[in-house]
């Protein structure tokens, strides 16, 4: 975790008012949460106003089980007013937890930083390796996140609501794929 500090933004997951503690987010979560573009870099990219992007990380040490780790995501997500953007993507890592930056900030920068990303993380292993020891860990994990995410999604005013996307990359897009029918 070295160079990777704890966010101050009181939007951020692990900041001092998340209801996820920083250290059981994991070294890649932390990445993920920390290194993402910034509302004014964004905004300097677009040549116009950009909002901060919202993204939220619940590690494997967030919680015991995968059913509590997706309501804590949710409830996080709730809290930063993540549903309140007008994009909102339930991405599902690869087995070690890792999202790729090409993906995730690229949605970032296309919609204007007005996006929140929800994830947590199934596993501490290599995807090969995951799928080999619990072939079953992504699908289970996305699949909670996902009833979590989209039965408050579609609680809300169709109207109103953010679009809603899937993501997955690895391990990740197998799990993401099987999350909705």
């Amino acid at each position: 975790d070295d160079g990777i500090e704890q966010p101050v933004d009181p939007t951020a997951s692990g900041s001092k008012e998340s209801l996820i503690d920083w250290d059981t987010i994991g070294r890649l979560g932390k990445r993920f949460v920390a290194a993402g573009p910034m509302r004014e870099s964004i905004g300097e990219f677009l040549g116009s106003e950009a909002k901060r992007p919202l993204r939220e990380y619940v590690g494997l040490g967030s919680k015991d089980t995968v059913e509590e780790r997706a309501k804590l995501a949710l409830a996080e997500l709730i809290r930063v007013g993540g549903f309140d953007r007008s994009v909102l993507v339930v991405a599902t890592p690869t087995g070690t937890g890792w999202l790729d930056p090409a993906a995730v900030d690229t949605i970032e920068y296309l919609h204007g930083g007005d996006t929140a990303i929800v994830t947590m993380q199934y596993s501490y292993l290599p995807s090969w390796i995951t799928i080999l020891v619990d072939p079953s860990r992504s699908r289970d994990s996305a699949t909670a996140l996902f009833d979590e995410i989209y039965a408050h999604w579609k609680s809300l005013p169709a109207d109103s609501r953010p679009k809603l996307y899937l993501h997955g990359l690895s391990l990740g897009a197998l799990g993401s794929a099987a999350s909705a029918d």
